[in-house]
Formats: structure tokens, C-alpha cells, sequence
């Protein structure tokens, strides 16, 4: 059974090579895992080739197709998705609050604040930490967003977790 792989343009490595790790999706199962992998632009140009989506733009609307091999899965990223859908759930019904008890991290968001950069010194640190987690922990991140999704999407689920 073929399949069918998705990865943002974000992922691409910068320079034309053919082989390379990839953070990429499964396009059926959603799975988001780092492999390593040789992408053409041509299917002919590898052993097994799958149909690579490669998504571009501010709504991802933007794709293009070509074709990857995988090698093998590198997994780097050591998500461990159950214990993201334990903590998003468990979220749901406690505080959002937290603290780092820094003097030297309030006085640098403060000082971001007063000079007009952001409003608070929470926005300061919900963009800086969003951020710095886009660049370096991607996969961390949409999982979350599609353990969000999911919660989100099903209120019947939600309501019968109270319950128990």
C-alpha cells in the first residue's frame, strides 16, 4: 500500500541534496516523525518512491509535489504523543499560570514592555517561547496543535472525561 507524506517547506533543508533528515507527516495516519529520507523531483529517481507534499505559505496553501524514499525513521524528536494528550487534556481543567520566579527574566521582558516591543510582559513571553519552540522543538509543536484539534473537535469526549 502506497503512501503519502507531507512536510512544510519550513523542513527543507536550504541547499539541492537528495538525501536528508525530514521532519514529515503521514499523510493518513497524521503521525509527524523525523526520518531520513531521498527527495526527487522525479520518482524515477529512487528506489521507492512516495508521493511528498510540500506545503508553502502563511495558511499552507500553497504546495507543490514531489516524490521521497525513506530510509529510515530517526525519530529525533523522542515525542511521546500520549504524554501530550495527557497533559493538553489534564490542562483543560487546571491553571495556565506559570512562573519562573526570575528576577533577570522579568527585568529583560520588562525592559521589552517599556520600550514598546509588547504589550505585557506575558505576551513578551508566550511570542519569545512559541518561537523559540517553531525553531527548534517543530514536531513538539504540531502535535500539540493536533492533539488541540482533536480535543477541540470532539465536546462529547470531553464531556464524558468529566464525568468520569
Amino acid at each position: 500500500m502506497s503512501s503519502h507524506y507531507i512536510t512544510s517547506a519550513d523542513h527543507l533543508p536550504e541547499e539541492a541534496q537528495t538525501e536528508t533528515t525530514l521532519q514529515i507527516t503521514d499523510a493518513q495516519t497524521k503521525r509527524i516523525f523525523e526520518a531520513r529520507v531521498r527527495i526527487a523531483k522525479d520518482p524515477d529517481a529512487l528506489t521507492d518512491p512516495e508521493p511528498l507534499t510540500i506545503v508553502a505559505g502563511p495558511h499552507e496553501s500553497v504546495s507543490e509535489t514531489r516524490y521521497v524514499e525513506l530510509l529510515d525513521e530517526t525519530d529525533t524528536t523522542g515525542l511521546d504523543q500520549e504524554l501530550v494528550t495527557h497533559l493538553a487534556a489534564e490542562q483543560e481543567t487546571a491553571s495556565n499560570i506559570l512562573n519562573t520566579r526570575s528576577d533577570d527574566l522579568k527585568v529583560l521582558l520588562q525592559y521589552l514592555v517599556e520600550t514598546g516591543e509588547y504589550e505585557s510582559t506575558s505576551d513578551a513571553l508566550r511570542e519569545i517561547a512559541f518561537d523559540h519552540l517553531a525553531t527548534e522543538r517543530p514536531a513538539l509543536l504540531d502535535a500539540y496543535a493536533e492533539v488541540r484539534r482533536e480535543l477541540d473537535d470532539d465536546p462529547l469526549r470531553r464531556v464524558l472525561e468529566k464525568q468520569e
